[in-house]
């Protein structure tokens, strides 16, 4: 059973992350660095179906890399929110739609999460045991139990933000890698 004191940590943490970020100035050349090392992630596990995420605020800019995966004909399926907290898949083509939050989401007809190579979704941090601390509602953690077959999951986040532990509970899935802009932290054989 999960105690009530983790999720008060992990809510604190949160916070504190949050107001990293949003003290921080946007640096475009963490974008740069970013799609360098996902690229190389693609090309090195020959990933032709990946997911990812358009970002929002002050999460770490996936837009170059999802450029690039285009170019390179990988398939790229982003989430669409749902208002019961699942996400919905959506091929992307470079059309967006305001989602229920408020933010850009793509726009297209909901296909299946299945046969994906990658799902790269962001975190708020990630600990040095694989552990990722998301944003606190679920989504992706509901969302990555109905794929098939189970992909490698790799979650982005800054260099300070992979951190030595986060609070954990039952709910929490776990990542295989985690990319920052300053590289690659794999918890898992990501060539299998």
């Amino acid at each position: 059973m999960d105690s009530p004191t983790t999720a008060y940590l992990k809510n604190e943490l949160r916070k504190n992350l949050k107001a990293r970020r949003q003290a921080a100035n946007y640096n475009p050349e963490l974008a740069l660095d970013l799609n360098k090392h996902l690229a190389e992630l693609c090309l090195m596990t020959e990933a032709k179906r990946i997911t990812c995420y358009l970002p929002f605020g002050t999460e770490p800019d996936t837009e170059l890399f999802i450029d690039w995966a285009l170019e390179n004909d990988i398939e790229v399926l982003l989430p669409v929110a749902k208002v019961d907290g699942g996400l919905d898949w959506v091929i992307y083509n470079g059309e967006t739609a305001d989602g229920i939050f408020g933010y850009a989401e793509a726009a297209g007809t909901p296909v299946e999460p299945q046969n994906v190579d990658l799902a790269i979704i962001p975190a708020m941090a990630v600990d040095q045991h694989g552990q990722r601390l998301g944003k606190g509602k679920g989504f992706y953690d509901r969302a990555l139990l109905n794929f098939q077959p189970t992909p490698k999951v790799i979650a982005v986040v800054f260099d300070e933000e992979l951190l030595e532990s986060i609070p954990v509970e039952s709910h929490d899935y776990p990542v295989d890698a985690v990319v920052t802009p300053s590289g690659m932290t794999a918890f898992s054989d990501l060539l299998k």
